[in-house]
Protein backbone atom coordinates (compact mmCIF):
# COMPACT_ATOMS: atom_id res chain seq x y z
CA UNK A 1 0.00 0.00 0.00
CA UNK A 2 3.14 2.50 1.24
CA UNK A 3 4.50 1.93 -2.46
CA UNK A 4 1.03 2.36 -4.07
CA UNK A 5 0.86 5.66 -2.40
CA UNK A 6 4.50 6.90 -3.13
CA UNK A 7 4.19 5.96 -7.13
CA UNK A 8 0.45 7.83 -6.85
CA UNK A 9 2.46 10.63 -5.17
CA UNK A 10 5.26 10.87 -7.47
CA UNK A 11 2.14 10.71 -10.80
CA UNK A 12 0.69 13.29 -9.77
CA UNK A 13 3.46 15.56 -8.76
CA UNK A 14 4.85 14.86 -12.15
CA UNK A 15 1.04 16.14 -13.06
CA UNK A 16 1.91 19.32 -11.67
CA UNK A 17 4.78 20.07 -12.96
CA UNK A 18 3.80 19.21 -16.91
CA UNK A 19 0.81 21.78 -16.04
CA UNK A 20 2.73 24.63 -14.67
CA UNK A 21 5.50 23.94 -17.97
CA UNK A 22 2.62 23.01 -20.23
CA UNK A 23 3.00 25.10 -23.94
CA UNK A 24 1.00 27.60 -24.91
CA UNK A 25 0.80 28.53 -28.79
CA UNK A 26 -0.59 32.42 -29.76
CA UNK A 27 -1.79 31.62 -33.29
CA UNK A 28 -4.94 34.74 -32.78
CA UNK A 29 -7.09 32.54 -34.11
CA UNK A 30 -9.73 33.50 -32.16
CA UNK A 31 -9.60 37.11 -32.82
CA UNK A 32 -12.41 38.32 -34.86
CA UNK A 33 -11.27 40.62 -37.83
CA UNK A 34 -12.99 43.68 -39.24
CA UNK A 35 -15.08 43.28 -42.39
CA UNK A 36 -12.23 46.06 -43.87
CA UNK A 37 -9.66 42.61 -43.59
CA UNK A 38 -7.41 43.93 -40.48
CA UNK A 39 -8.07 45.82 -36.96
CA UNK A 40 -5.74 48.99 -36.36
CA UNK A 41 -7.29 50.31 -33.20
CA UNK A 42 -9.44 52.82 -35.84
CA UNK A 43 -13.11 50.85 -35.01
CA UNK A 44 -12.06 51.51 -31.41
CA UNK A 45 -10.97 55.05 -31.45
CA UNK A 46 -13.11 58.05 -29.45
CA UNK A 47 -12.33 60.83 -32.00
CA UNK A 48 -10.80 62.73 -29.65
CA UNK A 49 -7.44 64.20 -31.97
CA UNK A 50 -5.32 62.37 -29.00
CA UNK A 51 -3.24 58.69 -29.72
CA UNK A 52 -4.97 56.23 -27.88
CA UNK A 53 -3.48 52.41 -27.12
CA UNK A 54 -6.28 49.95 -27.38
CA UNK A 55 -5.33 46.11 -26.07
CA UNK A 56 -6.50 42.79 -27.05
CA UNK A 57 -5.28 39.94 -25.00
CA UNK A 58 -5.38 36.35 -26.10
CA UNK A 59 -3.86 33.56 -23.39
CA UNK A 60 -1.55 35.33 -20.96
CA UNK A 61 -0.45 37.85 -23.48
CA UNK A 62 -1.62 41.38 -23.93
CA UNK A 63 -0.51 43.23 -27.34
CA UNK A 64 -0.73 46.56 -28.14
CA UNK A 65 -1.48 49.10 -31.10
CA UNK A 66 -2.10 52.75 -31.13
CA UNK A 67 -4.08 55.14 -33.20
CA UNK A 68 -4.76 58.58 -33.63
CA UNK A 69 -7.19 60.48 -36.18
CA UNK A 70 -3.93 63.15 -36.97
CA UNK A 71 -3.22 63.19 -40.29
CA UNK A 72 -5.95 61.56 -41.95
CA UNK A 73 -5.44 58.98 -39.17
CA UNK A 74 -2.40 57.06 -38.65
CA UNK A 75 -1.29 53.92 -36.19
CA UNK A 76 1.74 52.05 -35.08
CA UNK A 77 2.33 48.86 -32.74
CA UNK A 78 0.63 45.15 -33.44
CA UNK A 79 -2.30 45.51 -35.36
CA UNK A 80 -3.99 42.16 -37.07
CA UNK A 81 -5.19 40.54 -40.57
CA UNK A 82 -6.30 37.96 -42.31
CA UNK A 83 -5.51 39.74 -45.86
CA UNK A 84 -3.88 37.82 -48.39
CA UNK A 85 -3.02 40.23 -51.31
CA UNK A 86 0.35 39.27 -52.71
CA UNK A 87 0.47 42.13 -55.51
CA UNK A 88 0.20 45.59 -54.05
CA UNK A 89 3.28 47.40 -52.76
CA UNK A 90 1.63 50.01 -50.19
CA UNK A 91 0.52 51.26 -47.18
CA UNK A 92 -3.19 50.00 -47.76
CA UNK A 93 -1.86 46.52 -48.19
CA UNK A 94 -2.29 44.69 -44.83
CA UNK A 95 -0.76 41.23 -46.22
CA UNK A 96 1.97 38.90 -45.17
CA UNK A 97 4.19 37.86 -47.68
CA UNK A 98 4.06 33.94 -47.80
CA UNK A 99 3.32 30.98 -49.46
CA UNK A 100 0.82 30.26 -49.49
CA UNK A 101 -0.88 33.66 -48.78
CA UNK A 102 -1.98 34.30 -45.13
CA UNK A 103 -0.42 33.48 -41.70
CA UNK A 104 1.55 30.46 -40.43
CA UNK A 105 1.05 27.34 -41.05
CA UNK A 106 -2.32 27.83 -43.33
CA UNK A 107 -3.72 29.43 -40.79
CA UNK A 108 -5.94 32.84 -41.17
CA UNK A 109 -5.20 35.20 -38.56
CA UNK A 110 -1.98 36.89 -38.02
CA UNK A 111 -0.37 39.91 -36.50
CA UNK A 112 0.86 43.29 -38.73
CA UNK A 113 3.20 45.47 -36.99
CA UNK A 114 3.89 48.94 -37.96
CA UNK A 115 7.25 49.39 -36.00
CA UNK A 116 7.01 53.46 -36.32
CA UNK A 117 7.93 53.25 -32.37
CA UNK A 118 9.12 49.83 -30.70
CA UNK A 119 6.31 47.39 -30.26
CA UNK A 120 5.47 45.16 -27.32
CA UNK A 121 4.12 42.35 -25.82
CA UNK A 122 3.39 42.10 -21.61
CA UNK A 123 2.92 38.63 -20.40
CA UNK A 124 0.36 38.28 -16.80
CA UNK A 125 3.24 36.30 -15.31
CA UNK A 126 6.91 35.70 -16.44
CA UNK A 127 6.60 32.74 -19.14
CA UNK A 128 10.14 31.12 -20.43
CA UNK A 129 9.64 32.32 -24.17
CA UNK A 130 10.73 29.98 -26.57
CA UNK A 131 9.70 30.98 -30.34
CA UNK A 132 7.63 33.09 -33.01
CA UNK A 133 7.05 32.62 -36.50
CA UNK A 134 8.35 36.07 -38.83
CA UNK A 135 8.11 37.08 -41.96
CA UNK A 136 8.02 40.37 -44.59
CA UNK A 137 4.99 42.05 -45.37
CA UNK A 138 4.10 42.68 -49.02
CA UNK A 139 5.04 46.24 -49.21
CA UNK A 140 8.43 46.07 -47.46
CA UNK A 141 9.47 42.78 -49.35
CA UNK A 142 8.34 44.33 -52.59
CA UNK A 143 10.39 47.38 -51.68
CA UNK A 144 13.29 45.39 -50.96
CA UNK A 145 13.64 43.03 -54.30
CA UNK A 146 12.80 46.24 -56.25
CA UNK A 147 9.17 44.96 -57.11
CA UNK A 148 7.33 48.06 -56.15
CA UNK A 149 8.03 50.85 -58.88
CA UNK A 150 9.67 53.14 -56.79
CA UNK A 151 13.19 51.66 -58.28
CA UNK A 152 15.05 51.10 -54.80
CA UNK A 153 16.27 47.63 -54.54
CA UNK A 154 18.30 45.79 -51.73
CA UNK A 155 22.17 44.92 -52.75
CA UNK A 156 25.19 44.26 -50.67
CA UNK A 157 25.60 45.94 -47.61
CA UNK A 158 21.83 46.82 -47.25
CA UNK A 159 19.94 45.20 -44.38
CA UNK A 160 16.44 45.32 -42.24
CA UNK A 161 16.76 43.67 -38.65
CA UNK A 162 13.93 42.87 -36.73
CA UNK A 163 15.05 42.72 -32.86
CA UNK A 164 13.32 40.78 -30.10
CA UNK A 165 14.31 42.09 -26.63
CA UNK A 166 13.56 40.41 -23.73
CA UNK A 167 11.86 42.17 -20.56
CA UNK A 168 13.00 40.38 -17.47
CA UNK A 169 10.24 39.73 -14.28
CA UNK A 170 12.55 42.90 -12.75
CA UNK A 171 11.25 45.32 -15.91
CA UNK A 172 15.15 45.46 -17.25
CA UNK A 173 15.84 44.68 -20.60
CA UNK A 174 17.35 41.69 -21.65
CA UNK A 175 21.33 42.70 -23.31
CA UNK A 176 21.53 40.36 -25.41
CA UNK A 177 18.43 40.45 -28.19
CA UNK A 178 17.54 38.23 -30.57
CA UNK A 179 17.62 39.38 -34.57
CA UNK A 180 16.24 38.47 -37.58
CA UNK A 181 17.46 39.45 -40.91
CA UNK A 182 14.29 40.23 -43.28
CA UNK A 183 16.83 41.41 -45.38
CA UNK A 184 20.01 41.29 -45.98
CA UNK A 185 22.25 42.03 -49.08
CA UNK A 186 19.71 40.67 -51.59
CA UNK A 187 18.50 37.79 -49.59
CA UNK A 188 14.68 38.73 -48.62
CA UNK A 189 12.97 36.83 -46.29
CA UNK A 190 9.63 35.22 -48.75
CA UNK A 191 7.89 33.03 -46.03
CA UNK A 192 7.55 32.63 -42.82
CA UNK A 193 10.49 31.44 -40.56
CA UNK A 194 10.64 29.96 -36.98
CA UNK A 195 12.77 32.59 -34.25
CA UNK A 196 14.45 30.83 -31.87
CA UNK A 197 13.44 32.89 -28.36
CA UNK A 198 14.59 30.24 -26.05
CA UNK A 199 18.38 32.39 -25.83
CA UNK A 200 16.28 35.17 -24.03
CA UNK A 201 15.26 33.26 -20.95
CA UNK A 202 12.00 33.93 -18.39
CA UNK A 203 10.65 37.30 -19.50
CA UNK A 204 7.23 39.18 -18.87
CA UNK A 205 7.76 40.65 -22.04
CA UNK A 206 9.03 41.33 -25.60
CA UNK A 207 9.68 44.27 -27.32
CA UNK A 208 10.30 44.61 -31.06
CA UNK A 209 12.42 47.03 -33.15
CA UNK A 210 13.00 47.85 -36.51
CA UNK A 211 16.55 49.11 -37.91
CA UNK A 212 17.46 49.26 -41.53
CA UNK A 213 20.66 50.68 -43.51
CA UNK A 214 17.92 52.13 -46.05
CA UNK A 215 15.10 54.53 -44.42
CA UNK A 216 12.81 54.45 -47.18
CA UNK A 217 12.24 51.08 -46.19
CA UNK A 218 8.55 50.38 -45.00
CA UNK A 219 8.81 49.76 -41.33
CA UNK A 220 6.02 47.15 -41.58
CA UNK A 221 6.59 43.04 -40.95
CA UNK A 222 4.41 40.59 -39.39
CA UNK A 223 3.79 37.57 -36.72
CA UNK A 224 2.62 34.62 -35.83
CA UNK A 225 2.57 31.58 -33.58
CA UNK A 226 4.56 33.24 -30.67
CA UNK A 227 5.31 30.25 -28.14
CA UNK A 228 5.92 30.04 -25.12
CA UNK A 229 5.62 28.14 -21.36
CA UNK A 230 4.86 28.36 -18.04
CA UNK A 231 7.21 28.71 -15.16
CA UNK A 232 7.16 27.99 -11.71
CA UNK A 233 6.97 31.45 -10.56
CA UNK A 234 7.74 33.72 -7.08
CA UNK A 235 4.90 35.53 -8.43
CA UNK A 236 2.12 32.94 -7.73
CA UNK A 237 2.69 33.07 -4.05
CA UNK A 238 3.66 36.27 -3.13
CA UNK A 239 1.34 38.38 -4.76
CA UNK A 240 -1.57 36.99 -2.75
CA UNK A 241 -0.59 39.48 0.31
CA UNK A 242 0.08 42.97 -2.01
CA UNK A 243 -2.50 44.63 -3.32
CA UNK A 244 -2.64 47.55 -6.00
CA UNK A 245 -5.77 49.68 -5.68
CA UNK A 246 -7.80 51.63 -7.64
CA UNK A 247 -6.79 50.51 -10.92
CA UNK A 248 -7.65 52.35 -13.27
CA UNK A 249 -6.31 55.12 -11.71
CA UNK A 250 -6.29 58.77 -12.58
CA UNK A 251 -4.01 60.61 -9.90
CA UNK A 252 -2.83 58.31 -7.07
CA UNK A 253 -2.70 54.59 -6.31
CA UNK A 254 -1.89 52.87 -3.04
CA UNK A 255 -0.19 49.50 -2.99
CA UNK A 256 -0.45 47.02 0.16
CA UNK A 257 2.01 44.30 1.65
CA UNK A 258 5.01 45.16 0.57
CA UNK A 259 7.23 46.03 3.69
CA UNK A 260 11.08 46.80 2.73
CA UNK A 261 10.36 46.29 -1.05
CA UNK A 262 11.50 48.19 -3.82
CA UNK A 263 8.90 49.41 -6.61
CA UNK A 264 9.11 50.54 -10.02
CA UNK A 265 6.75 51.56 -12.66
CA UNK A 266 7.57 50.73 -15.79
CA UNK A 267 5.46 52.28 -19.24
CA UNK A 268 5.46 49.93 -22.43
CA UNK A 269 8.90 50.99 -23.51
CA UNK A 270 10.59 49.83 -20.43
CA UNK A 271 11.08 53.33 -19.99
CA UNK A 272 11.57 53.56 -15.59
CA UNK A 273 8.65 56.38 -14.60
CA UNK A 274 8.52 55.59 -10.62
CA UNK A 275 10.70 53.87 -8.38
CA UNK A 276 11.24 53.60 -4.73
CA UNK A 277 13.40 51.50 -2.48
CA UNK A 278 12.41 50.10 0.75
CA UNK A 279 9.03 51.05 1.04
CA UNK A 280 6.94 50.72 4.30
CA UNK A 281 4.03 48.33 4.47
CA UNK A 282 1.16 50.60 2.70
CA UNK A 283 2.51 53.12 0.09
CA UNK A 284 0.72 56.10 -1.91
CA UNK A 285 1.99 56.64 -5.24
CA UNK A 286 1.11 59.98 -7.05
CA UNK A 287 0.44 59.25 -10.43
CA UNK A 288 -0.88 62.46 -11.39
CA UNK A 289 1.94 63.30 -13.94
CA UNK A 290 1.40 60.69 -15.84
CA UNK A 291 -0.05 60.54 -19.40
CA UNK A 292 -2.81 57.90 -20.02
CA UNK A 293 -2.13 54.75 -21.21
CA UNK A 294 -0.76 51.47 -20.10
CA UNK A 295 2.23 50.68 -17.19
CA UNK A 296 3.43 48.26 -15.01
CA UNK A 297 4.06 48.23 -11.31
CA UNK A 298 6.76 45.68 -10.23
CA UNK A 299 7.58 45.11 -6.46
CA UNK A 300 11.00 43.73 -5.60
CA UNK A 301 11.31 42.09 -2.86
CA UNK A 302 14.21 39.27 -1.44
CA UNK A 303 15.26 38.37 -5.04
CA UNK A 304 11.27 37.93 -5.95
CA UNK A 305 9.33 40.02 -8.08
CA UNK A 306 5.55 40.84 -8.66
CA UNK A 307 4.29 42.44 -11.65
CA UNK A 308 0.89 44.00 -12.13
CA UNK A 309 -0.50 46.39 -15.57
CA UNK A 310 -1.69 49.59 -14.33
CA UNK A 311 -4.23 51.72 -16.12
CA UNK A 312 -3.35 55.39 -16.23
CA UNK A 313 -6.78 57.47 -16.96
Amino acid sequence: MMKKNLLLTAVLIALFINALNAQTIIDFESLTVPDVGYYNGSTDYSGSGEIETFIYEIEDADFYVNYSSEYGGYWTGLAYSNQTDLETADWNNYSAYATPAGGANESSVYVFAYSYFPDSVMFDLPVSIQSVSITNSVWAYKYMTGEDGTGHEYITGDFFILSIIGINPDGSHNDSPVAFFLGQDDNITDNWTNVDLSSLGNVKGLIFSLTSSDDMTPYYYCLDNLTYTDVVSVENTVKQNISVFPNPATDYINVKGIANSNIKINDITGKIVYSKNNSSEKEQINISHLKSGVYFITIENNDEFFSKKLIVK
